[in-house]
């Protein structure tokens, strides 16, 4: 069974951080992982402030970036404070810029998962574009969840969207974890794009009604064949329940979250490795950008 040993928390006092540092708690209640708290002072707003300063001394230099650093460990004390007693725990400050110093943190450690937060307040064109949260999930080796909203009690349902891939085979197994430690049930959404269905068949652009039920036969045996390689993955102990729907991937996986009352989303990166295709343009993208559910994305 797949579990953590180590979770990395990036902290800034912001509220979505707070709320990511919750689903470690939770995370690490359930896996026995212990948590690592990191607050970076960004050497980009540092150096910003020297520019405002003519003749900047090298003492005002020094007490400028005291400051960040004074900053940056109420950070990690507020945070530390938070976190249970029976849990393990380490603060680390770094001076530097935030979505490098998380990656190099992440490989030192090694952390097996980061839980940080994605910024509710920004404006949806830039939710994630350009953003630490984007650098991190584009390079990070493990899986990663972005947290928005405040984090309500135990997981009750999480939905994993699944497409027959390795990588959605690895997010059902994650998901069975805390299913079980949260005495949670999963829903397991397999979701037939007509889009997609028509680029991978021989079809032409003209079709008859005959050769679409053709194609909506052949979508409906995917799906099966991948729910039959999601049974195989799982024990007997938590409760499942199998969705098949037709539509476009995005929207059906938020509305599936909405009508079955999930409360956490996971599901495989697929292609997130390559710098190119992540989340951009992707069904990750649209979900971690729309979705106000925590979205934990694998590798």
């Amino acid at each position: 069974m797949i579990t953590y040993k180590n979770i990395l928390v990036p902290v800034d006092g912001e509220d979505s951080s707070n709320q990511a540092l919750d689903h470690a708690i939770s995370i690490s209640e359930i896996s026995g992982a212990s948590i690592t708290l990191l607050s970076v002072a960004n050497m980009a707003y540092i150096l910003n402030e020297f520019s405002h300063m003519e003749n900047c001394s090298e003492l005002a230099m020094d007490a400028i970036t005291a400051s960040a650093q004074s900053r940056s460990m109420d950070i990690l004390k507020q945070a530390a404070a938070r976190i249970p007693s029976s849990i393990p725990v380490k603060s680390i400050f770094k001076l530097g810029a935030p979505e490098t110093s998380i990656l190099e943190e992440q490989q030192a450690l090694p952390a097996d998962l980061i839980c940080m937060g994605r910024g509710s307040n920004q404006p949806l064109q830039n939710f994630l574009l350009g953003s630490v949260s984007t650098y991190v999930v584009t390079h990070a080796s493990c899986p990663i969840l972005l947290a928005r909203d405040k984090k309500k009690g135990s997981y009750h349902n999480i939905l994993v969207p699944i497409d027959g891939s390795e990588s959605s085979l690895q997010a059902l197994k994650q998901a069975e974890l805390l299913a079980k430690g949260n005495n949670a049930s999963l829903t397991v959404l397999y979701v037939a794009s007509v889009q997609n269905g028509l680029k991978n068949t021989k079809i032409p652009d003209m079709i008859h009604s005959h050769e679409l039920q053709a194609l909506s036969a052949h979508m409906k045996t995917k799906g099966d064949n991948a729910f039959l390689r999601c049974k195989e993955q799982l024990s007997l102990n938590v409760p499942v329940q199998c969705l098949y729907k037709i539509g476009s991937p995005g929207s059906i996986i938020l509305q599936t979250a909405d009508t079955t009352h999930a409360d956490l989303i996971i599901m495989g990166s697929r292609g997130l490795s390559r710098i190119k295709s992540v989340l951009l343009g992707s069904v990750g993208r649209y979900v971690a950008s729309h979705s106000g559910l925590p979205v934990l994305i694998i590798r």
